[in-house]
């Protein structure tokens, strides 16, 4: 099998510092946010979607979230179950690509401080000149590029449009369930854990 994750959320648990940057913006530019509010947001549809819907400052409100992001990169970890997850699926013959919103280096050093990085065959990136998710391209330069088979391929993440992405490319899907928000999520399988990926495949 070959699997396409996601990062931040499925991967990482990087929700916690994403959060507390977005808080900070907020209250740099004067806006009063509910906590609450703001993570259901970002985690049901997306940050870009979040600073669209709510007609936020553009560019500068982004700008100045990915500064404070940035500086916390460093406190965002693996959830336990990722490197004992992604080494079983690959010594049962799996091929690990990540397609993310971040930048692919900002990905990559992560990986290596946590010593994950050998399990990763590529990443594309939001620098990577692909459209953003439900947008299938990414998938299928993956899907191109390496030789791969739909039908063993499969892309896991934990919000909506990683899903319809991977349907969007007719691959296999695995919706990674961990806050139990009430929204229609078409995958292939749910899962409320990562070391369930193993019983699936």
């Amino acid at each position: 099998m070959n699997y396409i994750w996601d990062f931040d959320g499925t991967l990482y648990d990087t929700y916690p510092i994403m959060l507390k940057a977005l808080m900070e913006t907020f209250k740099e530019f004067g806006i009063e946010k509910d906590e609450k509010e703001v993570y259901q947001k970002i985690k049901t549809e997306s940050i870009r979607q979040m600073i669209m819907d709510w007609r936020l400052p553009v560019p500068d409100f982004d700008r100045k979230y990915h500064s404070y992001e940035a500086q916390k990169n460093r406190n965002s970890f693996p959830f336990k179950e990722t490197k004992e997850t992604l080494e079983k699926l690959q010594n049962m013959g799996g091929r690990h690509f990540i397609l993310t919103h971040r930048t692919v280096d900002s990905t990559w050093q992560l990986l290596k401080r946590d010593g994950l990085d050998s399990l990763i065959v590529d990443i594309i990136g939001s620098d990577s000149n692909f459209p953003r998710k439900p947008d299938p391209s990414a998938i299928y330069y993956f899907i191109d590029n390496y030789q791969l088979e739909s039908e063993k391929t499969v892309m896991i993440g934990d919000r909506k449009l990683d899903i319809e992405a991977g349907n969007n490319a007719g691959v296999q899907t695995v919706f990674l369930d961990l806050d139990h928000f009430s929204q229609v999520v078409k995958a292939t399988y749910s899962i409320n854990n990562l070391k369930e990926m193993v019983q699936i495949f």
